[in-house]
């Protein structure tokens, strides 16, 4: 990023934060409800998050495991195998 969308960004947050704010002091959104979507949206971000970072973590070492030998991991994979098939 360059220095001139770091304000721009801050800005933004900003105002957000300020829209928020007057949206409930006017009654026009109900706080309780405003919380409890934007936890549950947190919720889900975080899922999909730990959801993609588990498939894109599955589909690295998949595409490692067609390797025999991988130069630098190979002992650390080997390590791993042996440990899952002992248990």
């Amino acid at each position: 990023m360059s220095e001139n969308e770091k304000p721009k960004q801050n800005k933004y947050q900003i105002d957000a934060a300020h829209l928020a704010e007057v949206l409930i002091k006017a009654e026009y959104v109900d706080k309780r409800s405003f919380y409890i979507h934007n936890f549950l949206r947190g919720v889900v971000v975080g899922a999909g998050t730990v959801l993609g970072a588990t498939v894109l973590i599955a589909i690295l070492l998949w595409f490692l495991s067609i390797f025999d030998t991988v130069p630098l991991i190979g002992p650390f994979i080997d390590n791993a195998r042996q440990t899952i098939e002992q248990k």
